[in-house]
C-alpha cells in the first residue's frame, strides 16, 4: 500500500515485507534475524528491531523507542520510518 506522502506502509507482522523494506531502508548486509525478529543494524548502538508480533524497538544515542505499531510507513527517499498506532507516532531517521 502507497500513502500519499510517498511512503510505503508495511503490516509489522508481515515478515516478508518489514525483511524487503528494512534491508531496502539500511541495506541488505545491515539486517539480520535475532531470536525470531528482524535486526538493522546502524552504526554504533543505532538499531531498529521489528519482532513478529508487531512489537518494534529501536535505539540512537540520545532516545529509543519501544512499543507495538499497527503499521510501519518507509519514507525512502527522505530516509524515515515511521511507527504508527493509534494515538502514538514515533519517527526514526536513517543515521
Amino acid at each position: 500500500m502507497h500513502v500519499p506522502d510517498g511512503g510505503t506502509a508495511v503490516d509489522p507482522t508481515d515478515t516478508a515485507a518489514v525483511r524487503e523494506h528494512l534491508e531496502r531502508f539500511a541495506s541488505a548486509d545491515r539486517v539480520s534475524e535475532r531470536d525470531g525478529a528482524l535486526v538493522a543494524d546502524f552504526r554504533g548502538v543505532t538499531h531498529v528491531t521489528v519482532h513478529p508480533d508487531g512489537r518494534i524497538g529501536t535505539g540512537m544515542p540520545l532516545h529509543e523507542f519501544a512499543g507495538v505499531a499497527d503499521r510501519l510507513v518507509f519514507d525512502h527517499d527522505a530516509g524515515e520510518l515511521h511507527v504508527e498506532r493509534d494515538g502514538t507516532d514515533y519517527t526514526f531517521r536513517r543515521p
